[in-house]
This record gives structure tokens, C-alpha cells and sequence, in this order.
């Protein structure tokens, strides 16, 4: 890179190698440095293409100031819109529905848009100076699809949606996400700002500190939640991050060097009720990752002896014949494509994905228009139906996350901690963010990608821990 390429990120939010300023998270210029340069160029996941099913219908996505409706076309085709009548401004939808009319009307002075944004009625239009045709309509934005979600980005000349989201697409292939529905959907309103929230689930480091009943399995699938003592951590499942160009990912796994550590331990974990638990759990107080039916197949585990075959491949053998045998046109794939997508993915900037064959939890953290200190946080299980039996949803809204009992334990756990971290973000004993090395990197990586467009191409991501 030359010296003229080189881009000077300002130094109050300058970040080291593993070192993130706390002003990116707390300063209000930053967030609308945010706004102005980053929302505005990336591509952003709207909503599900099920939201608009017919044509006609709309939904409206608001990130900071920018409204954007997404529009069903005729066709069956998706276009994507700014919410904003060229006349006056006023927005043309609220919220989402559908126009029975096939046309929409701005509810100011009368103004009519067809479905594909064109002006169709002007009153007095001879009053008005003359301008070009396409000034009279809406003003398009790009629109995509991918994963049965409508993408939208302001940008003026985005990058191809496939390449943007890459690896995703090739990874995530086999989960057939674009075939999942929703099975319930959540929003709230959080003391925090956006990125504090989509940091507490991009990395598992957390785990056995928030989490701790998740490493107690063999007590149940209720296990206890007490504190994790020291020598708990030695168990703590390993969440490497994989860095890519737009995006990351993790995955719980293993460290190579405890393996062998405790036999015993071992052999209690290999046995089916004690994985049962888990998935059960899972259930029980996430409600989402494991579908009903994968419960009905985690008890039936639960009664089985140990065997040759592992109880991960003895689990998802019941999952597949039973939705098989129920209707669900299970998505088929090797073990090796079902590692290859499974984890904990960071779709940048504003979603997280973690996916399974049968369902996917989701979150997703937008930004306050005006205070980094408050944010959108929403939570949603997506899952594979038989015919006919997929539920009908809306967006369940509570004011604050305390509203509503239904997070289950392992969500609220999560949603308690992120009101304390953000506060302590402000104290003048703290100076930022120190990430481990191995299992924190996500969070730096989404600090490299934001700076390619806050501050400019020239800004290269750091040398280690991000390959």
C-alpha cells in the first residue's frame, strides 16, 4: 500500500491489535459518523420475504433516520424504496401491510405511486414547474434476497449481494434457510448501544461466566446456575473465532489439549442422556436451536444406552426421522457440510445467526437515530414446517426486556448483564476494550470492517488474529 492509499483513522477511535477505544461505543459523533458512512453504503437484512407475501404488500425498515419500504411487485418481484414522498416528505407506510389497491397514496396531499414507485397521480400537476419524469416517483433503493431475507442498501453502487455475504451462501446452502419460518419473533428497547449488544453474541468466551449451567449437562436439562468455580473454567467449551472479509463466525469446540485430560469426564459426556440434557435444555430455556420434535428426540435419547455411535449423530438420526415421518422436508446434508455452516455467525453489521438442520436463532441490534446509549434488540426462531402447519407470527413488542417473562433463562441471563456493561463503559476507570486473542476476535474484526467505510478503503485490519 502506498502512502498516499494510507487512511489515518482519528486517534480517540483509534484500535490496537487487540485493543477497541470504549468512545467507539459511547461518543455521539462516532455513532453518527456510523450513520452517515456506514448504514448507508453496507447491505442490510430488511425483512423476511414472507413478511410481503403477496403483491401489494410492504414492510417498512428504519435504520436512524432512513426509513425504506420494501415493496411486493406484481410480478412476484421485491423492489425497495425510500420512504419519503417527492413532494413534501412525508412517509408513504407505516409499519407493514398491504395496499388492496395495488398503489400507494401519501396521506399529505394525495400523491399516488404505483407499486414499482412510479408517479400515478399528481393533483394540479399543470401548477408545478416542469422536472425530470423519474424526480416524480420514489426514489429506488437496491434490493436483494439471500436466505429468504430481503436485503436493501443506500449505497449508489453496491457490491453483488452473493459476494457481499460471503461465505455465508456457500456454507449455509445445505440449512435451506430460505425454506424456514418463523416460529416467534421478539423486539425491545435496551440501555445500551448497538454494538455492546451484538458483542455479547458473537463470542463465546462468556459462556461458562454467564452461562455456567451450560457445562453441567450431567446434573439434568434443568442443570443448576450457580457461579462457576475455577476448575469449572478447565471444562469451558473453546469458541475460536473465524475472521472473514465482511463477516465471522465461531464454533464450540474443544481445546486439542484437554482431550485426554479427564477420562472419566469424557465418558460421562459421551453418554446419551447427559448430551440429551443439553439439547433438552436447549428447549427448555432457549427456545429455539431445538425444535419441539428435536425434544421429543432428545427424550427418546435420554432412554438409550451407550454405543459405538456417538450421541451427536445418534441425536441427529432421530431429529431427520422424525420430522421425515412427520411431513418436514428435512434438509439432507453430510456431517462434514453441517460443520462447515453450524456456529455462531456475525452477518455485518447488524445480525446474528446461529444455525441448525432444523431451526436458527436469530438477533438483531440496530442503532438509536440520536443517543449511542440505546438500542433495538430483537430475538427470533426461524424452523422448518410440514405443510400447513407453519404458525402465524408478528413482531411481539415490549418496552423493556424486564415486560416479558418468555426470554427463557439462558436470553435473560444475557439481557441482564448488558445494561451493567454498557454503564461501565462510561466509568472514567475504564479506557476501552481488551479482547482475547483467540476467542474475542470477532468483535475486533467488526471494528476493521466498520473503519473500511467510516474512514476509508486505505484502512488495513490488523496483522494477527484476524486471518
Amino acid at each position: 500500500m502506498t502512502e498516499a492509499a494510507t487512511v489515518q483513522v482519528p486517534e480517540k477511535y483509534a484500535c490496537g491489535e487487540t485493543f477497541v477505544p470504549k468512545s467507539r461505543y459511547i461518543d455521539p459523533e462516532y455513532l453518527q459518523l456510523e450513520l452517515d458512512r456506514l448504514f448507508t453504503q453496507v447491505w442490510q437484512p430488511a425483512c423476511r420475504e414472507e413478511e410481503i407475501p403477496e403483491p401489494g404488500c410492504y414492510y417498512e425498515y428504519t435504520i436512524g433516520r432512513q426509513s425504506i419500504m420494501v415493496v411486493r411487485q406484481k410480478d412476484g418481484g421485491i423492489k425497495a424504496f425510500h420512504n419519503t414522498c417527492a413532494h413534501r416528505g412525508m412517509k408513504i407506510v407505516l409499519g407493514s401491510g398491504c395496499t388492496p389497491e395495488h398503489e400507494f397514496r401519501c396521506g399529505f396531499h394525495g400523491w399516488r405511486y404505483a407499486l414499482d414507485g412510479r408517479s400515478s397521480f399528481v393533483p394540479c400537476r399543470d401548477e408545478f414547474a416542469a422536472r425530470p419524469r423519474e424526480e416524480w416517483g420514489l426514489r429506488p433503493v437496491s434490493v436483494g434476497t439471500w436466505g429468504g431475507w430481503v436485503f436493501v442498501s443506500m449505497a449508489a453502487d453496491p457490491p453483488d449481494l452473493l459476494e457481499w455475504l460471503d461465505p455465508l451462501p456457500t456454507a449455509l446452502a445445505p440449512f435451506r434457510l430460505q425454506d424456514m419460518r418463523y416460529r416467534w419473533r421478539k423486539r425491545t428497547f435496551l440501555p445500551a448501544n448497538w454494538k455492546t449488544v451484538i458483542d455479547a453474541f458473537i463470542e463465546g468466551y462468556h459462556t461458562p461466566g454467564t452461562h455456567p449451567q451450560t457445562m453441567r449437562s450431567a446434573e439434568g436439562p434443568r442443570p443448576s446456575t450457580a457461579p462457576a468455580a475455577p476448575q469449572e473454567y478447565v471444562y469451558a467449551p473453546y469458541t475460536p473465532t473465524i475472521a472473514y472479509q465482511n463477516h465471522s463466525r465461531f464454533v464450540y469446540t474443544q481445546r486439542p489439549e484437554h482431550a485426554e485430560r479427564d477420562s472419566g469426564r469424557q465418558e460421562l459426556s459421551a453418554r446419551p442422556e447427559v448430551f440429551a440434557n443439553s439439547m433438552q435444555y436447549q428447549y427448555l430455556e432457549v427456545g429455539s436451536l431445538v425444535t419441539e420434535r428435536d425434544y421429543r428426540a432428545a427424550q427418546q435419547l435420554a432412554t438409550m444406552e451407550p454405543s459405538e455411535v456417538p450421541p451427536f449423530v445418534r441425536y441427529h438420526q432421530l431429529c431427520e426421522e422424525l420430522a421425515r415421518a412427520e411431513g418436514v422436508d428435512f434438509p439432507k446434508m453430510s456431517m462434514e457440510q453441517y460443520f462447515a455452516g453450524n456456529g455462531d455467525w456475525h452477518m455485518f453489521p447488524t445480525m446474528v445467526i446461529l444455525v441448525e438442520k432444523s431451526c436458527l436463532l436469530g438477533y438483531r441490534m440496530l442503532p438509536d437515530a440520536d443517543d449511542p446509549n440505546r438500542c433495538t434488540f430483537e430475538m427470533f426462531s426461524l424452523e422448518h414446517f410440514a405443510p400447513g402447519d407453519v404458525p402465524q407470527t408478528q413482531w411481539q413488542v415490549f418496552q423493556r426486556w424486564q415486560d416479558h417473562d418468555g426470554w427463557g433463562e439462558l436470553p435473560s441471563q444475557d439481557l441482564a448483564n448488558i445494561g451493567a456493561i454498557h454503564a461501565g463503559m462510561h466509568s472514567a476507570g475504564f479506557d476501552g476494550l481488551w479482547l482475547n486473542t483467540a476467542q474475542e476476535m470477532s468483535i475486533r474484526n467488526e471494528h476493521a470492517i466498520a473503519d473500511r467505510y467510516l474512514f476509508g478503503s486505505g484502512v488495513q485490519p490488523p496483522a494477527s488474529g484476524l486471518g
